[in-house]
């Protein structure tokens, strides 16, 4: 293998850094409400800063009205830094020479005390972007490289190009992530089939529940060549490539909580643990001051993981100099940009369910599921159409034609998952197609920011297709792999972007974790 793959098999997922970076919040505030509010002084202290953020480059959040929603912008660097010289990571990385760092991951969770709300945004590590003081584009994840890992550069080349004011920055290393889910006793997750991914090297040989131990929770992370059992037994790609890989990170961010908060998170000792080890791998900006992470994570003293909102940019893959890179596509990114900025507006408020038309197609193969699910609807007060089903899926979807984006977010504000918006021109109406992920449909609905904005865009024609080479993680060596039947997608993202398998609930009657 050469070092160029082993550098690629080192890199580390956004969920890590969210459960490093964040949890330290989370902790600090059930200490503070257990009494130990000198002991989360005294750790808060102890945060390496960086001086390279001052003000002009950061908004310090002392100059927002009170109660102001906040944005941290949330940097995961490639450093092997604290880790053992025989740790699996390390192989095949000199670390005498290794000093350019890198953001090979980064995110801005806007915060929002009042309300004890929580959205993350992630932007892609290829995406195209003007770095201030140098001409062209480049990837984003080459700002902090060029500013000699200087933070200010990034935080500069967010504000340039999409318009997003940070009050806060954490730099993350990923030391502490096998430490942290140790702590925790693994991460249960209950998977329908066998699942495997031969490059990420997770492997689940039996349905049921199983415990990801520190190496099974990395490789589910990391899984982007991710197949599952079918029924006959043979080994089928879910299509998604990076749309998976996303959704399944974002799924394990609210399971590894929960289990912290189950493991005894709001315990003192645990959550000790917890705050030693993560303080030792993240890096905060000077103005940060303990009082404002006490403030915040009494706010956040019972936060919901349910209620974590997660976004992303909507992209298209190009070619540029012979590589593939990604490019915004603004027109469909606005929604969500206007939110972390802080001007978007909930449209969707303004609708009425008496307004909308919705149609249920079962796309799980479960009895009965589209028409008790139109029931629901139609006894919330929205009009109905003849429920029917489809091809199945593997989360649930909203579809809607163009220019239905506000009535289709109230509907998916009403379903108990996480639904996937999709712009389809060949719907007339909102129409919903049922996922296992999808819990049922609520009686009153979730607040509008706990639904994502971002939408796909989707065509009626089917291909079938295999997994596409991997942009960023080993050759693909998958021979005996079945293909499947995925639908095309457009301007949602690089190529091969589709469904996504995501591991449900136990049945009733059944438990895990």
């Amino acid at each position: 293998m050469s070092d160029h793959d082993q550098r690629r098999r080192n890199r580390r997922t956004w969920p890590q850094r969210l459960f490093i970076g964040v949890n330290v919040v989370a902790i600090l505030s059930a200490l503070v409400g257990a009494g130990a509010l000198a002991y989360a002084k005294r750790t808060v202290s102890q945060i390496q800063r960086t001086t390279d953020l001052g003000r002009g480059v950061l908004t310090p959040a002392d100059e927002l009205p009170p109660g102001e929603p906040q944005n941290f912008l949330i940097v995961g660097v490639d450093s092997d830094d604290g880790l053992p010289d025989d740790d699996p990571v390390t192989e095949g990385r000199d670390r005498e020479t290794q000093g350019t760092l890198h953001s090979d991951s980064i995110m801005i969770a806007r915060v929002d005390p009042e309300n004890t709300d929580v959205k993350i945004l992630s932007f892609p590590r290829d995406l195209l972007v003007e770095i201030p003081g140098r001409s062209g584009r480049t990837r984003i994840n080459a700002a902090l490289a060029y500013g000699d890992g200087n933070a200010g550069l990034l935080v500069d080349t967010i504000k340039h190009n999409f318009g997003i004011s940070i009050q806060h920055y954490v730099q993350v290393n990923f030391a502490g992530f096998k430490s942290l889910i140790d702590i925790i006793d693994g991460v249960p997750i209950w998977f329908p089939t066998p699942v495997r991914d031969r490059n990420s090297g997770l492997l689940v040989e039996n349905a049921g529940c199983t415990n990801l131990d520190r190496n099974g929770a990395l490789s589910y992370a990391r899984s982007r060549k991710f197949q599952y059992k079918d029924e006959d037994g043979r080994w089928r790609s879910d299509g998604g490539d990076d749309y998976g890989r996303m959704r399944r990170q974002q799924d394990l961010v609210r399971r590894v909580i929960h289990r912290a908060i189950s493991q005894g998170a709001r315990n003192p000792v645990v959550l000790a643990q917890m705050v030693d080890t993560g303080v030792q791998h993240i890096v905060l900006d000077e103005f940060t001051t303990p009082a404002d992470l006490i403030t915040l994570g009494r706010a956040f003293r019972t936060f919901d993981p349910d209620r974590l909102g997660t976004s992303s940019l909507t992209v298209r893959e190009v070619t540029r100099g012979g590589a593939a890179v990604l490019e915004l596509v603004e027109s469909k990114s606005e929604p969500v940009l206007a939110q972390f900025r802080g001007t978007g507006s909930q449209d969707a408020d303004e609708i009425l369910p008496s307004t909308v038309t919705v149609r249920v197609l079962n796309g799980t193969g479960i009895q009965d599921q589209a028409s008790d699910t139109t029931d629901r609807f139609d006894e919330i007060g929205f009009k109905v159409a003849s429920p029917s089903s489809t091809e199945r899926v593997w989360i649930t979807e909203v579809r809607y034609p163009e220019g239905a984006h506000a009535e289709a977010h109230l509907v998916a504000r009403y379903i108990d998952g996480d639904p996937q918006l999709v712009v389809d021109p060949d719907v007339s109406q909102i129409t919903v197609v049922t996922g296992p992920d999808m819990e049922g449909i609520l009686a009153t609905p979730r607040d509008p920011s706990a639904v994502p904005t971002t939408t796909t865009t989707t065509t009626t024609t089917t291909t079938t297709t295999t997994t596409t080479p991997d942009r960023d993680d080993d050759d693909d060596d998958d021979d005996d792999e079945t293909s499947v039947s995925i639908p095309l997608v457009d301007d949602a993202g690089p190529a091969g972007v589709g469904t996504a398998y995501l591991p449900g609930d136990p049945p009733p009657g059944e438990s895990c974790g």
